[in-house]
């Protein structure tokens, strides 16, 4: 049974911009502890009205991310020289 005290909660923008960052990194919330936290208090800032609970929130959340970031594992992508690379026509002799 649900507790009668317990907020419901909603995604809105800071939840769905966490999202986005959680994908670009390659972590899901489904399997790092510390993605779900970032989840969970993205899901509260959006649906808090009381400045003192966002403030208190937004730190929390900002720590989760950092936490996550530094966990997250490494992307793999080239230099500029890579990409420009990648867009020169190749000329057969």
């Amino acid at each position: 049974m649900a507790d009668p005290g317990a907020k419901r909660v909603r995604a809105g923008a800071v939840a769905k911009a966490t999202k986005a960052e959680l994908d670009d990194l390659g972590v899901s919330p489904e399997k790092n502890a510390s993605a779900a936290a970032a989840m969970r208090l993205a899901k509260i800032m959006d649906s808090s009205v009381d400045p003192k609970e966002v403030a208190a929130t937004a730190r929390e959340l900002r720590q989760a991310m950092h936490t996550v970031r530094a966990l997250a594992p490494p992307r793999s992508r080239g230099d500029i020289v890579d990409e420009l690379a990648s867009r020169r026509p190749r000329h057969s002799a």
